[in-house]
């Protein structure tokens, strides 16, 4: 097999912040024998940054995101302004909650790698760091699905959530299998102004049929809400109140 050979001019210091010593002197071991890092420094804090008298092109930043004050305002700018700097290596911890890791994503931080990443996963991480490129060990790459698909859901039930009584009524209708000409019975309009709805509901929600229809309304709990607390709808109901 081939080898990679690098240019010890390529090489960067890597400079470690870490809350937890042992596993920070763990990772500086790593840093020690990859070819593209040449020797460590360990740091305490964020502000020892700004002591540092190196370019973006000579060191590379691996940081435990506990060192990040996420209740600050100011935390985004600190990460901007560390992206900069250094190219950055940020450290998930397993508690590390899902909101952090949608912020890390949505600054662009490049290398985004949990505490219990293999050693190939390591050695690909400090690479792809030092060539700017994006990468996630399998364990972050798990979680950036799941958190997608979280993300997908929230966006959808918040469409839903924005629809109008009226409409929300004609989606649940729609659940219970009841058709256009019974709906438009129980509402006081034509069978023609129901169809209206259903079509906007269909281009509103991004489904191709009724059967899409439907399957929104279980996942965003539409339908449960309504089995929970038929009076709200049924008072709707008697009031035929309409979005037109």
């Amino acid at each position: 097999m081939q080898k990679n050979y690098f240019n010890p001019q390529d090489q960067r210091q890597v400079f470690i912040c870490d809350q937890q010593a042992i596993y920070a002197m763990g990772c500086g071991q790593l840093v020690k024998v990859h070819p593209m890092c040449n020797g460590y420094r360990m740091l305490t804090s964020l502000d020892e940054i700004n002591n540092l008298k190196i370019g973006l092109s000579q060191g590379l930043l691996i940081i435990d995101c506990a060192m990040f004050d996420f209740d600050s305002s100011a935390v985004k700018n600190r990460i901007k302004t560390l992206k900069q700097i250094f190219p950055l290596i940020i450290l998930l911890n397993k508690d590390t909650p899902d909101y952090i890791l949608y912020l890390l994503i949505e600054l662009e931080v490049d290398v985004i790698v949990s505490r219990n990443m293999s050693s190939r996963e390591w050695n690909k991480a400090v690479e792809m760091a030092c060539q700017h490129k994006v990468y996630f060990c399998q364990d972050t790459a798990e979680r950036v699905l799941k958190l997608t698909q979280i993300m997908d859901k929230i966006n959808l039930i918040e469409r839903v959530n924005s629809l109008s009584l009226y409409d929300k009524y004609i989606l649940i209708r729609i659940c219970e299998e009841a058709s256009s000409k019974q709906i438009a019975a129980e509402l006081g309009h034509s069978k023609r102004t129901i169809e209206g709805h259903r079509t906007r509901l269909m281009q509103t929600l991004d489904v191709k049929n009724v059967a899409g229809l439907v399957k929104i309304a279980i996942i965003t709990q539409l339908y449960e809400h309504y089995l929970s607390n038929p009076g709200w709808y049924a008072s709707f109901l008697l009031a035929k109140t309409s979005s037109l």
